[in-house]
């Protein structure tokens, strides 16, 4: 995958892991300092470099034209991904906007269950499509006379298989990315499945006290981070709600309940995912300032099975 050189610098301090647990966020609160450090830099790379990098953007083609790269398979004997690379560019006759991208398209084998492949197949595509139209149709990239521009803007999906077995599909989706302003951008999204069935895992299907039990897990695991580490807000237990979630929650209902009807907003949809499940257990995950400043990064909990005891009946481990 082509990148920019602001996107390899901030993508290397972006990810790594700090003692709260995370996944590390710049931490460097003066973004400008970053940005003046790139700019020396690039300032003092050779004409060599400079016309490499140079050839190399000339390369990436248009939005509408992706250039198909190599491709790679994950999971295991029961469940396959092939995954394809796809990147491409603003149109470089357009002076308004300027950005790269890059996405996978992902291609699900299950052998002699093909209603479940076509199931998974099509939340898969749809997922992708909807990276792509959003690409094309948002204000991404623009350009504005009276702001300066100090790196390309970008934006990344990435795909990654956590657990493909007999009984459980596990997948997540990396959202990187910078659009100028004092930094950028990661998230990331969960589909968890029922390998026989092809339904989305929820709360209630792994067991009526599942989400309680999650809730008192996590709100124990945090407080013990917050003890050792102060890695969240002053305030950060009224919004623990929003690191259990299955995606079957209404947004507007739980934002009201934390943070009241003046300031919640409306028209927030449901809930996101914030949980995968591994080989041992659950992962729940505290995303950018749901628990905690920016600086910190994304938060994992991890919760092993056996912690669940008898509120936990699914038979997936």
């Amino acid at each position: 995958m082509k990148k920019i050189f602001f996107a390899a610098v901030f993508a290397g301090a972006l990810l790594g892991f700090t003692s709260c647990g995370n996944r590390e966020m710049v931490t460097d609160p003066e973004m400008e300092t970053v940005i003046d450090s790139i700019k020396e830099t690039q300032s003092g790379q050779t004409t060599e470099e400079t016309m490499a990098g140079t050839e190399e953007t000339a390369e990436v083609s248009t939005q509408t034209e992706p250039t198909e790269g190599q491709s790679e398979i994950q999971g295991s004997e029961w469940v396959q991904f092939t995954t394809e690379d796809h990147e491409g560019s603003s149109d470089p006759e357009d002076k308004t906007r300027s950005y790269t991208y890059y996405y996978p398209t992902v291609t699900v084998t299950i052998p002699g269950n093909e209603t479940v492949q076509m199931k998974i197949q099509k939340e898969l595509d749809e997922y992708v499509d909807s990276f792509v139209e959003g690409i094309e149709n948002g204000e991404f990239g623009t350009l504005y006379e009276d702001m300066p521009v100090y790196e390309q803007s970008y934006e990344d999906l990435t795909f990654r298989v956590i657990r493909a077995d007999d009984k459980v599909i596990s997948l997540s989706w990396g959202l990187e990315g910078y659009d100028q302003g004092a930094h950028g951008w990661y998230t990331l999204y969960y589909m968890n499945y029922y390998t026989q069935t092809g339904e989305r895992i929820t709360f209630d299907s792994l067991g009526s006290g599942f989400r309680d039990k999650a809730l008192e897990l996590v709100t124990a695991k945090a407080a013990e981070m917050q003890a050792k580490e102060d890695c969240f807000f002053n305030d950060y237990e009224k919004s623990i709600k929003l690191v259990v979630l299955d995606g079957t929650e209404d947004l507007n209902a739980i934002y009201q309940e934390i943070y009241g009807p003046d300031i919640a907003g409306t028209d927030n949809g449901p809930a996101d995912p914030t949980f995968y499940i591994t080989e041992d257990g659950f992962v729940f995950e505290s995303g950018q300032y749901v628990l905690q400043s920016y600086a910190v990064g994304i938060v994992d909990f991890e919760i092993p099975a056996a912690d669940f005891g008898d509120d936990l009946t699914a038979d997936i481990f």
